[in-house]
This record gives structure tokens, C-alpha cells and sequence, in this order.
């Protein structure tokens, strides 16, 4: 056997041809074997092949057979069993492999009916034309003058493909990105609802979206980190879910309790002081004393609180003045009775829940107690009406009365102080006539107070100088010209 081979390449495809092939031809009769030159272009291939045939197996096997034996204690003949081994064929169907010369074309070669060698050369399955230029007729996929040379489909129009598509050896293909699958065309590409298989492996809800999906969760859920699972939400966790006092996650929803003493407002979050006292809870003998979150029970003049706290008993004493030791515990006054010290505060104050502790009155802040007309500054035990600047107390000592002079008049003078009738030096006047002279506080170089030893750098806890800079704005829960009184 001789053959040329010819290479032909292209950037998709690279074959080997077979030109000339010089084949040995076996006739009918196995024993004539010549060399012929009139059936070019045809190779040897060696081929496996499956050959089938009947192999015997011979078996044996060993039976009992009764038999006649001679000579049997005084018996001619009796009856025994011996031993037989037999033998028997048995065939099988065993397959083998064997390698077989087979006479084809060569690479790049067809034989047309009727033709004594292969002598069309047309590659990719193309067909030879007689008679015409073109030598072959290429299937799909293919071109070139034998059928040599795949087509690119994907460089026009992108092969018609909506996303990508994909080249191979005489075909291509389109491609979509994940989330997307293909239209019966082929080509188009479509949503994959991935919803649909499984609720999506979402625990609750699966939400498709175009080219991909989420899972989401009911309410009082919240997406665990695997994207997937819902676990329950702690609304306790966020700001004590918004109660005042105890919160409770029941189910996923805050439920509020208050402490021993209150009760749940209307909003169910806020907590409110239960009167013992008036709804009857409290039992007491004698007298009720309510506090924040429980009460007390006292008893009448003669009479002492039992170990229960609420019952009263008679008692057999000798009097003894209650205020003599430590004024009774009273900040103030303290006035000896039968039940003991009772104390009551000065002028301005006010006494407080604990009934000995005396705080100071803001008159000011009130409202209630003032009657400044302008400005008020609170002092313990009491206060004192100001002015703005350009005006002058009256002598009521509440309202406030216009100046007729200027009050850039007024600069150089301590505190800023208007005194029109004084004739000497400011130097000289003394506390004396301070006190008798008609004076006005008018605070110079924004600064404010009733001695104008303040300014804006003084407000306190968030407050901000107002636009008359005579005081400071203070933000909710603070007082005072400041805000450095609480609320």
C-alpha cells in the first residue's frame, strides 16, 4: 500500500488527504491475490470485530444405581447400590475479538455508484458536482471549494442568538446567562421562574425576578444567613420592643408588662402609678398614703401600724416630743402631734411625697405663682421680676415700664443700670442708695441674668440663646434661664 497525503489548513479545520492510494483487491476466490491500478484512492483499515462460535464443556456428575449381586448370605442373587459417575456435552455461544482488514475510501474521498475506486474528493460530507466550478456541494456549516472550511454562523448577526452564541465545527449554537432559559426558537431567551420548582428552596416566600430570585419572610420573621431559612424575630431586642417596663416576645410580637404597682397605659406600652388607695387594693385600717408603684398605710392620732402594715392598734404612751431629735427628720418646720412629727416648709417651698422633704417653688417656670410681666429669676424660697432692655420695673414691682432715654445711653454704666435723678459718679453711689433709688437692670454686650453675668456660651444641655439674647431656649424635659433646671 503507498499513499501521499496532502495537508490543507484553515483557522477551524486541518485535514489530511489522501491523493493517490494504490489498494490490493481480494477477489471472490482467496487464492488469486493481484495488485490493480484501476481502483485508485481506496486504504486498508484494520477493524475489530465480534466473532461468535459454540465452545463444548463437558460436566460430569456421580448417581446411585441399583443393581443384582450373586452369592448374598445364602441367597442366590439380591439387591444393592453402587456408585456411577457419568458424562455429559454441553455447548456455549463464546464471543471473540478480532482485528479484520476493511477497503474504504481514503480521507477526502467518495465513490459515486458504478465507479471502480474513489475518485470525487468533497470533505464535511459534501457531494462532487459534475461538470462545474464549484466542486462540491457543502452541507450546512461548511464552504470552500471541497467542503473544507467551517462557517462561522456566530459573526453575522450574532447567529440570530439574543444573548450568546456559540461556534462549532459546521453548526453553532445559542447560549443564555443563568436565571434564563431558551425559546423554542432557539434562539430567544426566556425567564426561568425558579419559584416554580420547589418554592425555589425558600422556607416562606419565593419573589422571581428577571434572570434570577430572592426568598423573602412573613412578618415577625427575619431572612436567616443562608438566603433561605426564616427565623423569628426579637421584637424585645429593638428598644425593649417599645415598652416602658417588661417586654415579652410572644409569637414574634412584643407584648408589655409593668412591675408590681402599675398598670399598662392605653397605648399597652407605657406603664401608669396604680392608686392603691382609691380603687381599694390597699385595705389600710385608717388612712391611705399612695406612692409611685405602691402606697402606705397610717394610722389615726393614738394608734400604731400592726406587723401587717395596714391594720391599726391603740397605744399607751408617754408624750414625748416628736421634733426634739433630728427636728423630726423635717427639712423646715417640724410640728409635734400625736402621731408623730408633721412638717411643713417656708414660704416658696413645697413638700415633697416623703412628707419631710422641702423643695424650692419655680415660681417661674410655673407660671402659676409669677407675675412678671417680662423676664422672672427664680431664687430659693422665692423671685424677682426683670426687665428688658429699654424698660424699668414698675413699682408694683410686676410690669414693666418704657425708658424715655436711649439705651445706647446707658453704656458705661455697671450692669446697666438707668438711674435718671443721680447726679454723681457712679463710683460713689453706695449699697445704700442702691437700694432706695428706682433702678432698672439692663444687661450691655448680650449678656443677660439678674446681675448680667451671663451669656449664650452659659446655655446648658442643648439650650441655644433665644433672638433677644436674654435668655436661653431650652429643649424638652429642661427649665430655667440655662436650662439647667429639669423638669
Amino acid at each position: 500500500m503507498k499513499a501521499n497525503a496532502v495537508l490543507l489548513r484553515n483557522p477551524n479545520v486541518m485535514i489530511v488527504l489522501c491523493v493517490f492510494c494504490w489498494c490490493k483487491c481480494r477477489y471472490a476466490d482467496s487464492s488469486k491475490h493481484l495488485f490493480l491500478c484501476d481502483r485508485p484512492n481506496v486504504c486498508a483499515e484494520q477493524e475489530l470485530a465480534v466473532v461468535g462460535h459454540r465452545q463444548p464443556c463437558v460436566q460430569a456428575f456421580t448417581r446411585v444405581v441399583k443393581v443384582w449381586k450373586q452369592d448374598c448370605g445364602g441367597q442366590l442373587w439380591c439387591a444393592g447400590y453402587e456408585r456411577r459417575t457419568a458424562y455429559y456435552t454441553a455447548y456455549r455461544q463464546v464471543y471473540a475479538l478480532t482485528h479484520q482488514t476493511a477497503y474504504k475510501c481514503c480521507p477526502g474521498w467518495a465513490q459515486r455508484a458504478g465507479a471502480a475506486g474513489c475518485l470525487h474528493l468533497c470533505f464535511n460530507g459534501g457531494n462532487c458536482i459534475e461538470g462545474s466550478s464549484q466542486l462540491c456541494h457543502c452541507p450546512s456549516g461548511f464552504q470552500g471549494p471541497r467542503c473544507q472550511y467551517d462557517v462561522n454562523e456566530c459573526a453575522a448577526g450574532n447567529g440570530g442568538c439574543e444573548s450568546q452564541c456559540c461556534n462549532t465545527i459546521g453548526s453553532f449554537y445559542c447560549k443564555c446567562p443563568d436565571g434564563l432559559t431558551l425559546e423554542e426558537d432557539g434562539k430567544a431567551c426566556a425567564d426561568v421562574d425558579e419559584c416554580q420548582v420547589h418554592n425555589g428552596g425558600c422556607q416562606h416566600r419565593c419573589v422571581n425576578t428577571l434572570g434570577s430570585y430572592y426568598c423573602a419572610c412573613k412578618l415577625g420573621f427575619r431572612l436567616h444567613t443562608d438566603g433561605r431559612t426564616c427565623i423569628r424575630k426579637n421584637p424585645c431586642a429593638d428598644r425593649n420592643g417599645g415598652c416602658m417596663h417588661q417586654c415579652h416576645n410572644r409569637r414574634g410580637t412584643a407584648h408589655c408588662e409593668c412591675h408590681p404597682g402599675y398598670r399598662l397605659a392605653a397605648d399597652n406600652k407605657a406603664c401608669e402609678d396604680v392608686n392603691e388607695c382609691l380603687t381599694g387594693l390597699a385595705m389600710c385600717a385608717h388612712q391611705c398614703l399612695n406612692t409611685r408603684g405602691s402606697f402606705k398605710c397610717t394610722c389615726n392620732p393614738g394608734y400604731e401600724l400592726g406587723a401587717d402594715g395596714k391594720q391599726c392598734y391603740r397605744i399607751e404612751m408617754e408624750i414625748v416630743n416628736s421634733c426634739e431629735a433630728n427636728n423630726g427628720g423635717c427639712s423646715h418646720t417640724c410640728h409635734h402631734t400625736s402621731s408623730g412629727p408633721a412638717c411643713t416648709c417656708n414660704f416658696g417651698y413645697q413638700l415633697e411625697e416623703d412628707q419631710k422633704t422641702c423643695t424650692d417653688i419655680n415660681e417661674c417656670d410655673s407660671g402659676s405663682h409669677s407675675c412678671c410681666l417680662q423676664d422672672c429669676y427664680n431664687y430659693p424660697g422665692g423671685y424677682e421680676c426683670a426687665c428688658y432692655a429699654g424698660y424699668r420695673l414698675n413699682t408694683d414691682g410686676c410690669g414693666c415700664d418704657a425708658l424715655d432715654v436711649p439705651v445706647e445711653a446707658l453704656d458705661g454704666r455697671p450692669w446697666g443700670l438707668y438711674c435718671p435723678n443721680c447726679q454723681s459718679s457712679w463710683s460713689s453711689l453706695g449699697k445704700a442708695f442702691l437700694a432706695s433709688a428706682s433702678l432698672v437692670a439692663v444687661c450691655l454686650e448680650h449678656t443677660f441674668g439678674h446681675d448680667c453675668s451671663l451669656s449664650c456660651e452659659d446655655c446648658r444641655n442643648g439650650g441655644a440663646c433665644n433672638e433677644d439674647q436674654t435668655g436661653c431656649d431650652c429643649p424638652e424635659g429642661w427649665t430655667g434661664i440655662i436650662c439647667n433646671q429639669s423638669e
